[in-house]
């Protein structure tokens, strides 16, 4: 058997190593405090128990507990809150233990993987996050719009679908994807298809699409994205008109929206949402002096200012001079024709792009086009009126990085100061560059900017410096969120991406809460095992360790992106790393109590105690219809599950077949380097299915803090039963379950 050993050692890691980074943060909890509802104002809090009274805890993630209330029912209300500060909470009653935490807020600080990409076999699907579109709902938190081409991988596009994904204060956690709608082969790098609203006074959604047949489709979600109905189609005319470009806005219970026909330019149509889309009406811009009709197929973009007023920025070409482009800038609700805000010097370019945004009444443009004023590729300009519109100062380039180009696609966000923030790509090919990427750029005065990016090299540097999409807004704190679609080459770091910049006042450096074992989330670590760290702003970034960061033979790195962990002094080598878990291996000869702590960027964590032990078996999982299965596979690499709620990929078991088990805590094993060759468990180890012992063939260290387990399946009825390994008397976590045909 163990000839199989290494033939299957590096996918069941990969399945392992997606159980260790889905680990998610109520695993490991018991408890009855629950979270029934929250907001940006107010937090809801309800939990059962027969205390005569209850003291109610609460912490700024990151610091310490204190007490808010004392109460004498089972429900409490927080309404003396931060929007933008996240939350723990605990509860005591008289004479009884504390309760399990919950944790409410925004989505955490620095970098997380917001919509990670699905995987096909093993590698990351790179066509998932195209024409991301970003709002802040409500409570200030991000919801955003992307597109997934050719679903399938068959290169046919037909199958491409709109998605939609909003954070949930409640759950600390990102709701379901939604899909909204197939769109078909309409998705591209060179101009925005998507556009996403938001009306705070109504809660309602609003979302428009180019799709493959030429149509633009307005789709509405008054249920918070759950659900989408489509509200008007903009139809393609056979021999006629082919719709595009369309940039969606709302306020009041009013929508507000910026599309182009091929044929008679921009329109802007208006309405109420909840009214029939036949009553709304459609105004078409009027030609400026000189110029012809909207662009189509290039960005184009509507914003409302603080009074509500819409207005448009979007690109046509002049009649009157060759190769120049203008920048027009409408105001629909007048009957003034559009006012030109800037040209391209006689300079052709393509791909047009233009963002609108607004402080009080004055706009702001980000845009891109080849001018003079610039070296060739270096194409991101800002311009902006002081007086609503009516005169445009001259533009401004913004500072590439280094001796690079700036490039679409590009995103621009005012805050409550005016003051500024755009970020963009460069062309990879274009010169050197000195910082990591995405670029931001930033400027208080609108006329000098400086550009790098949101983080270190150690950080940003593993990222493209073309992403695929970008997206920007300030929150009501002047923090800014940043998404962008990044394509890499592990889940963690391709798909949608985000930074939050830190709120001025939370706690930034490394605090734990937690240490466990990393399958089972149990307390009791084992030397050699895998362990998870939880807590916040543990790092700023996510992903697992790649190549480049095994540089001294077959050592494990214990450094990634500058977060490293000591247990007891010693490096423990660190695989997966994330704002709020890390995944580390336990480093050899720990005993006792191990005290534990994390740096990050050189600030040193509280210091937590796990207790360290000779044997604690658990086996890694993963959970599917509610249920959890064996991480396991069988010898013809099928994985082990039901496909009724797990998918055609798995398969039930049947009596003598053979299964490889996986899991961590067996016995101390060697840490820090590569395990090339298997290791014989010292100890001897039983397997039960369903109170039945199973003929364990092999039972041995494989990988780095990983062990396989080899068994023939007993002979039993069909049905779901316990799958249990014990090792000198101690047993791995109950509830994992081998579905037998």
């Amino acid at each position: 058997m163990r000839t199989t050993l290494a033939r299957y050692r590096y996918q069941v890691f990969t399945a392992v190593a997606a159980v260790l980074i889905a680990a998610p943060a109520w695993a490991q909890t018991i408890g009855t405090l629950n979270v029934t509802a929250a907001t940006s104002k107010r937090v809801d809090l309800s939990w059962t128990g027969t205390g005569a009274s209850y003291t109610v805890q609460r912490r700024v993630l990151g610091s310490t507990y204190s007490t808010i209330a004392t109460v004498n029912n089972s429900t409490y209300s927080d309404t003396q809150i931060d929007a933008y500060t996240t939350y723990e909470y605990q509860v005591t009653a008289s004479a009884s233990a504390i309760s399990n935490s919950v944790r409410v807020g925004p989505p955490p600080a620095g970098l997380t993987a917001v919509a990670p990409a699905p995987l096909r076999g093993s590698t990351p699907v790179d066509t998932y996050g195209y024409d991301l579109s970003l709002v802040l709902d409500g409570n200030g938190d991000p919801a955003f719009l992307f597109g997934w081409g050719d679903q399938n991988g068959d290169s046919v596009w037909t199958d491409s679908v709109l998605l939609f994904r909003s954070w949930n204060r409640a759950k600390y956690a990102w709701n379901p994807i939604v899909t909204i709608a197939t769109i078909g082969d309409a998705l591209t790098y060179f101009h925005q298809t998507t556009s996403l609203a938001y009306d705070a006074s109504t809660g309602a959604f609003a979302a428009a699409s180019e799709d493959e047949k030429g149509d633009v489709n307005i789709y509405a979600s008054t249920d918070g994205g759950a659900t989408w109905t489509k509200k008007k189609t903009f139809a393609y005319v056979e021999g006629g008109t082919s719709w595009s470009s369309p940039s969606i806005a709302m306020a009041g219970g009013n929508v507000h929206i910026a599309v182009v026909a091929d044929d008679t330019g921009m329109h802007y149509v208006t309405g109420r949402l909840s009214a029939d889309s036949t009553t709304w009406t459609d105004k078409t811009a009027p030609k400026a002096a000189n110029t012809d009709f909207a662009r189509e197929k290039t960005t184009t973009s509507l914003a409302l200012d603080s009074a509500g007023n819409p207005a448009i920025a979007y690109w046509v070409d002049d009649t009157n001079v060759a190769y120049n482009e203008v920048l027009l800038y409408w105001k629909p609700a007048g009957g003034a024709a559009p006012v030109r805000a800037m040209d391209s010097q006689g300079h052709q370019t393509d791909d047009l792009a233009v963002k609108l945004a607004f402080f009080n009444l004055n706009p702001r443009i980000l845009t891109y086009t080849f001018r003079s004023d610039a070296e060739f590729g270096v194409g991101v300009h800002f311009v902006r009126s002081d007086d609503g519109g009516i005169t445009w100062q001259n533009p401004v380039v913004l500072p590439p990085d280094g001796n690079s180009s700036s490039d679409f696609p590009f995103d621009l966000a005012i805050n409550s100061k005016g003051e500024a923030a755009a970020s963009f790509g460069q062309n990879s090919g274009s010169g050197d560059a000195v910082c990591g990427s995405p670029k931001l750029s930033r400027s208080t005065d609108l006329v000098h900017w400086t550009t790098c990016a949101i983080a270190d090299m150690s950080i940003t540097g593993n990222f493209g410096p073309y992403p695929g999409a970008i997206q920007l807004a300030f929150g009501g704190n002047d923090r800014l969120y940043l998404l962008w679609w990044e394509q890499g080459d592990t889940q963690a770091n391709t798909g949608i991406l985000m930074y939050r910049e830190p709120p001025a006042s939370a706690v930034t450096g490394p605090s734990i809460s937690s240490v466990v074992d990393g399958a089972s989330f149990r307390s009791g670590i084992v030397a050699g095992s895998w362990v998870t760290i939880q807590g916040a702003n543990l790092s700023d970034t996510t992903r697992t360790w790649g190549g480049s960061d095994f540089n001294n033979g077959n050592v494990l790195p214990t450094d990634l992106s500058g977060v490293q962990v000591k247990m007891n002094g010693q490096s423990a080598a660190v695989y997966y790393i994330s704002p709020t878990q890390l995944n580390v291996q336990a480093p050899a000869n720990i005993s006792g109590n191990v005290s534990v702590q994390v740096t990050h960027a050189g600030v040193t964590s509280n210091t937590a105690t796990a207790t360290a032990v000779t044997n604690a078996p658990a086996l890694f999982a993963y959970a599917a219809g509610g249920k959890t299965y064996p991480a396991a596979v069988y010898l013809d690499s099928r994985i082990v599950g039901d496909p009724v709620v797990a998918g055609s990929a798995v398969a039930k078991a049947h009596g003598g077949d053979r299964i490889l088990l996986y899991g961590t805590g067996i016995v101390p094993s060697p840490a820090g380097i590569i395990v090339s060759a298997p290791i014989v468990s010292t100890s001897p180890v039983t397997v039960t299915v369903g109170g039945q012992n199973a003929t364990v063939e092999f039972a041995g260290l494989v990988a780095s803090g990983e062990f396989q387990i080899n068994i023939v399946m007993p002979n039993l009825a069909p049905g779901e039963y316990p799958v249990v390994v014990t090792v000198a008397g101690q047993s791995s976590q109950s509830g994992v379950l081998i579905p037998v045909q």
